[in-house]
């Protein structure tokens, strides 16, 4: 970071999450990095980013999420690395998604049947698959399951670090420790982003705010939908069964029983749970502007049931203690979709939030996005 503010830029990102960091990243690539400025009030990651679990699944039921899904894990497995030389540490374990019931089992067969339009490796298994490639998880009522071979996780705060060093390797200036005060049109159109370090004038805003997108919009008249969820997720004390492997389990993810995912994470269990029954939302009116790296305590009343029975599924855990909690908040949209795209009613105000999965769906909708900034138009249906 040099110590001279700019005061015009072609774009300005407000959010240096990994939503942010991705636009920015993409816009480069689409050759717009010399005249793209992001802003970050603290440090990169330091929102919802920094907690997330990173995982990331071929078994999307969408067209337009698989595609990104896909350029996402192509990312993450080596493409990343490859161009920037920052490691992003990929786990290329696979997953299952169980189903329980025959409805169930119509939904996998539905997502079965994009991932194949895709051409990706999915493929419909009964449950002797899951026990031959997951021998301690408990299959008890389990009909079917989804494999997609080629999901892992990912460490997210490395993801968007290595994205960082690709937007400035194209010109892109990253500014930290940099809060975004107001966002304004001017009589000429243009965008005028006021900072605790100075105004920037831009032909092109993007609010890239997670948990403070609804927020930001509100300076510029905007409302958009969105409010933060809590997710749980638990990590056990290592698992003595988990010793001997020789390579990593599979994902689980049990939609019906846990509300969530299972998996390894090192030698430990990992438990991640969204529940269904009085869900947490937090920060309804206002999210704190002094919140970095922010985690709640952590809730065993809401979450008991779910996690009770990942103990049940999962035998091995019963008798482990929990040896980290982590409970964060989570943009929310009200249909789960995205909100990607221009702002209604205005021009040049971007949209680039409310996205509930940002690791899973991150860069590859911000790569569509940076197409629909630059040329025009993305390359898959943004609806």
């Amino acid at each position: 970071m040099t110590n001279e503010f700019p005061s015009h830029a072609r774009v300005v990102i407000v959010g240096g999450g990994v939503m942010g960091v991705g636009l920015a990243y993409h816009l480069g690539h689409e050759g717009w990095g010399e005249d793209t400025v992001l802003l970050e009030k603290a440090e990169l990651t330091s929102g919802s980013t920094w907690h997330a679990a990173g995982q990331i699944t071929h078994s999307t039921s969408s067209f337009g999420l698989g595609k990104c899904v896909d350029y996402n894990i192509g990312l993450y497995s080596g493409g990343l690395e490859a161009e920037t030389g920052q490691p992003v540490t990929w786990h290329g374990c696979g997953s299952f998604r169980l189903a329980y019931t025959e409805d169930e089992m119509d939904w996998l067969r539905h997502t079965l049947s994009v991932g194949r339009s895709l051409g990706f490796n999915i493929e419909l298994v009964g449950p002797e698959k899951v026990a031959e490639l997951h021998p301690f998880y408990n299959l008890e009522g389990v009909l079917g399951a989804l494999h997609t071979p080629d999901d892992g996780h990912v460490d997210p705060t490395n993801v968007t670090m290595a994205m960082a060093a690709g937007a400035r390797q194209k010109g892109v200036k990253i500014i930290r420790q940099c809060r975004a005060t107001n966002i304004t049109q001017l009589p000429s159109g243009e965008w005028q982003v006021e900072t605790d370090k100075g105004t920037i004038t831009c032909e092109h805003v993007v609010n890239a705010g997670g948990t403070y997108a609804r927020q930001m919009g509100e300076w510029s008249g905007l409302q958009l939908p969105m409010t933060s969820m809590t997710h749980h997720y638990f990590v056990t004390e290592p698992v003595p069964e988990f010793e001997a492997l020789d390579k990593e389990l599979p994902v689980i993810r049990d939609d019906k029983k846990v509300s969530g995912y299972i998996r390894m994470e090192q030698k430990r269990g990992l438990i991640g749970i969204y529940e269904k029954e009085n869900p947490n939302s937090v920060w309804h009116d206002h999210c704190p502007w002094d919140y970095e790296n922010w985690l709640f305590d952590a809730d065993y009343d809401r979450v008991m049931p779910w996690l009770e029975e990942s103990l049940n599924r999962m035998p091995i855990f019963a008798e482990l203690g929990i040896q980290r909690e982590v409970h964060g908040a989570i943009s929310h949209p009200p249909d789960g979709n995205p909100l990607i795209g221009p702002a209604p009613g205005v021009k040049n105000y971007w949209c680039c939030c409310g996205t509930q999965i940002g690791i899973g769906w991150g860069p590859g909708l911000t790569r569509e996005l940076a197409r629909w900034m630059v040329h025009g138009a993305a390359d898959i249906s943004m609806r």
